[in-house]
């Protein structure tokens, strides 16, 4: 089958579920689309055919429970993709044309980092006139899902000519921000990193294995999991730095960590986690 049909195929699921069902002829349809009615008529055919729409009832065409599975999928694409590459600047008739192709072709994989950087344009729009706000509002604008965004982990004070703490080697990065039902927790991956003992000068390894954040009156135990170490991110507190291409939304919070090597070769340490959206 062309790839004309294909697209066309799906432009025809995405009608049926965005149309009001009265609305889902052939006709109707061929004049959103504008195209023929032989070729709308011959890729319902093939759409029946492939179990999506239930043509049982000539009146009152129907797409199938796999049908509408499919449109929503194709429908949701087609909205990041166009917005993704409207946001990038391209004009909003190339933005929807080639928006079909990516929602077509494109792997689940491909489409997430899509989405994910759509919605952090997006977020950005959203919360343009908000200079300062916290990580509950954040949370509250984005979908949910897991989202990688790059972090640095500052020392209070600069050491050896350096403000960046040891501990920014002793994640791995990016961090994710995960967010279900409008709140979300950021997580970090431990790993394996060296450093000078406090003791006797020689470089010992280990990982973190504790963590607190600063929830605005008290340090908190972050949740542990393995390797993995979370905290709420609504205990971020966020700038809105630059404006629309450049906009940068940067959060921060106070932790304390201590490492598997001891405290007395790395003893607690304060430092302030920074996270750039």
């Amino acid at each position: 089958m062309s790839d004309t049909i294909d697209i066309l195929k799906m432009l025809i699921l995405i009608c049926f579920q965005k149309m009001s069902p009265e609305s889902c002829t052939v006709t109707n349809i061929a004049n959103a689309l504008a195209t023929e009615k032989y070729a709308v008529c011959r890729a319902m055919l093939a759409l029946e055919k492939d179990g999506m729409l239930d043509r049982t009832n000539p009146r009152r065409i129907a797409l199938t429970s796999h049908g509408i599975l499919l449109a929503k999928k194709y429908a949701d694409r087609m909205d990041i993709a166009t917005n993704h590459f409207i946001y990038e600047g391209v004009s909003e008739e190339k933005a929807q044309k080639d928006a079909m192709y990516f929602s077509l072709y494109c792997s689940d994989e491909t489409f997430e980092v899509i989405q994910s950087m759509e919605e952090q344009y997006h977020i950005k729009h959203v919360l343009r006139d908000r200079k300062c706000f916290n990580g509950a509002v954040l949370c509250g604008k984005l979908r949910d899902g897991s989202y990688p965004f790059p972090f640095i982990i500052y020392r209070e004070t600069v050491k050896n000519s350096s403000n960046i703490s040891m501990a920014n080697e002793g994640f791995r990065h990016p961090c994710k921000l995960i967010i279900k039902g409008g709140s979300g927790i950021v997580s970090l991956k431990a790993q394996n990193l060296s450093h000078s003992s406090a003791v006797s000068g020689e470089n010992i390894s280990g990982k973190i294995n504790n963590l607190k954040y600063f929830d605005g009156s008290k340090y908190c135990d972050a949740q542990r999991n393995g390797d993995a170490l979370s905290f709420p991110a609504n205990v971020l507190n966020f700038v809105n730095i630059g404006e629309d291409s450049g906009r940068i939304l940067h959060g921060s919070v106070c932790l304390k960590m201590t490492c598997s090597a001891g405290i007395i070769h790395m003893p607690e340490s304060k430092a302030i986690f920074t996270i750039m959206i």
